[in-house]
């Protein structure tokens, strides 16, 4: 019997679903810069519908097909690894897509979030469809958090995780993203007796994200005992944006000693590391993106912004010191219109204003000016 019920209405016709089509959406909503990722990313979510396809409306048993996939994305923070995975399942595809912060949850949910109701917001984004939610995509964000505390890795957050144990969670994962018959909760809640109904993860994709900040650290230590070359270990520093290769990932043994069992590093397809965004990703993404949101906002308050070139050279800069890529963007920016904005919105918004950055005796600095109105010809 053919299930064509369960399969999710795309956003356009069946015969331009391509990879090629994926990726070029993504930079047309003004995804910047890991093109092996977006490649990466735009292949595994065209072969996940397609199974689908394949499975429930042309009737293919599952056993001729090769399972489904499951990725772990890993980056430093600011690379665009939630967003980009926010953009290909949910807005451009419109799966049922969840985003799951897994330093919320404990193994039991006696302390934190039972682990199946991850499985629960699924459904909720699906609206409640089982059938749809079981061929979703669930986001594990945070991933990293998950880490043993027997881990050599020092992160934020160390020491203050629920699963004092660090395994729990791990563990619970484990046949979630395997493939099995769970009971999922119909509600987020903490009681073990509340109702449940049973879903498999046969068919649900799961991606893990994580900074797995210290990382480098990690490898190299674990490389010392074995004479990993002297160059490499220079070349993988302790920073909070570093930047690794897929070579570089290829042991589990590096997980492990990370704190993250090998069991569960096995249940992924592919490790895709993001890098770190440079000063021509971080410019464009100020100009197409970030620039242009403050610039509606003010629009609403009846004022023009104008960023002149040399104060977005200057607040790339600064961004990079900051070392937390797209995000400190915004919080450069930020910094340096707070003052205006608080004018801005403390005024009446009758006569129309600009608010100029510009860059003076290297600080950047802002002025507001009146517009003048422009003469209506006779």
């Amino acid at each position: 019997m053919k299930h064509s019920k369960q399969i999710p209405q795309l956003p356009f016709a069946a015969e331009e679903f391509t990879p090629a089509n994926i990726y070029q959406q993504l930079r047309k909503l003004h995804y910047i810069g890991q093109e092996k990722a977006v490649k990466a990313l735009s292949l595994m979510a065209c072969r996940h519908i397609n199974r689908l396809k394949y499975l429930f409306v042309e009737g293919i048993p599952p056993q001729e097909l090769p399972p489904k996939d499951n990725f772990l994305l890993l980056g430093p923070t600011g690379s665009g690894k939630t967003y980009l995975v926010n953009l290909i399942f949910s807005r451009i595809l419109k799966l049922p897509t969840t985003v799951v912060d897994l330093t919320a949850y404990s193994e039991t949910g006696y302390v934190g979030q039972d682990v199946v109701s991850i499985l629960t917001r699924l459904v909720l984004a699906a609206g409640g469809d089982y059938e749809r939610a079981a061929m979703g995509i669930v986001c594990l964000d945070e991933f990293d958090k998950l880490a043993t505390s027997k881990s050599d890795a020092v992160f934020s957050g160390q020491g203050t995780t629920k699963d004092v144990s660090g395994l729990g969670v791990q563990k619970e994962l484990l046949k979630m993203l395997e493939g099995a018959e769970i009971d999922v909760p119909v509600d987020i809640s903490h009681s073990a007796y509340a109702p449940r109904q049973t879903m498999s993860t046969e068919h649900i994709a799961f991606i893990a994200l994580g900074a797995f900040s210290g990382i480098t650290k990690t490898i190299r230590q674990h490389n010392k005992q074995i004479g990993f070359g002297q160059q490499r270990q220079k070349e993988l520093e302790d920073k909070v944006a570093y930047q690794i290769e897929e070579d570089d990932l290829r042991k589990v043994a590096y997980f492990q000693d990370y704190g993250i069992m090998p069991e569960l590093i096995g249940r992924f397809t592919r490790i895709i590391p993001f890098h770190p965004l440079g000063k021509t990703h971080l410019k464009t993404i100020l100009q197409e993106q970030i620039g242009q949101q403050y610039h509606k906002e003010l629009e609403l308050l009846n004022t023009e912004l104008l960023i002149e070139e040399s104060v977005m050279d200057k607040v790339v800069e600064q961004a990079l010191e900051m070392e937390t890529g797209a995000r400190a963007l915004r919080a450069a920016l930020y910094g340096h219109i707070e003052a205006a904005c608080f004018e801005l919105y403390s005024q009446k918004r009758k006569s129309r204003r600009r608010l100029r950055l510009f860059v003076k005796e290297g600080h950047i600095q802002w002025e507001i000016n009146a517009l003048k109105k422009a003469k209506k010809s006779k």
